[in-house]
């Protein structure tokens, strides 16, 4: 979806720059140490505010945890001694930190969500963070059934941005931001947020948060 609506606004600025795939944590450092950067979508949290510049939301989720099928009532009954549990989390996302931030302590912090994913299959690990919007493609990544996981507990819902990194000029933020707000304003944001998520209610409001343009 947001590879889509970045495809759009690129559309309407007339901007050809390529989107890449990359691993997370290289991506992440790219934004920290680079000018001209944007990364998407990011989770907004009073630390990254400090380092880039956001707009959106473009996009909600629920940050939970995760664990093997049948094993969810045995994990929960450990009350608070389920924070020493070993738990799988990718490096550098906003899933490893909502897990700190909860008071879990056992992390172990995988390369990309699939190896997360596969830490849990093997029993390496106990729980697993991850967003609910992408928890079943990662499982088809990692070729295993959706069947097998099952939700423990969930630990927040966030909003998800756009992020352009230090020194991004401010024309080209301000374009980005009035393009996301004219796609809102005309339904063709709705539009493709449907399409992509269909029942779940779109973010309707723009803002710009983090450092200031």
């Amino acid at each position: 979806m947001a590879v889509d609506l970045v495809g759009q606004i690129q559309q309407r600025l007339g901007a050809e720059q390529p989107v890449r795939l990359l691993p997370w944590a290289r991506a992440y450092n790219f934004l920290l140490t680079r000018p001209n950067v944007l990364l998407f979508v990011m989770g907004r949290t009073p630390e990254r505010e400090k380092l880039m510049t956001m707009i959106g939301p473009v996009a909600t989720a629920a940050i939970n945890l995760y664990c093997r099928k049948g094993e969810g009532d045995a994990l929960r009954r450990l009350g608070d001694k389920l924070r020493l549990q070993p738990l799988a989390a990718f490096r550098s996302s906003i899933f490893l930190t909502t897990a700190k931030r909860h008071g879990f302590l056992n992390i172990v912090e995988s390369t990309d969500p699939v190896q997360s994913a596969l830490l849990l299959h093997a029993s390496r690990v106990a729980m697993w963070s991850e967003g609910d919007s992408v928890v079943n493609n990662v499982l088809r990544k990692a070729g295993l059934p959706a069947e097998e996981i099952e939700l423990l507990l969930p630990l927040e819902k966030i909003d998800l941005y756009l992020a352009f990194s230090r020194g991004t000029s401010r024309a080209t933020i301000l374009e980005w931001e009035q393009a996301l707000r004219e796609m809102k304003r005309d339904g063709s944001f709705r539009k493709l947020y449907q399409r992509w998520l269909p029942g779940a209610p779109p973010p309707m409001q723009v803002e710009l948060a983090g450092l200031a343009p």
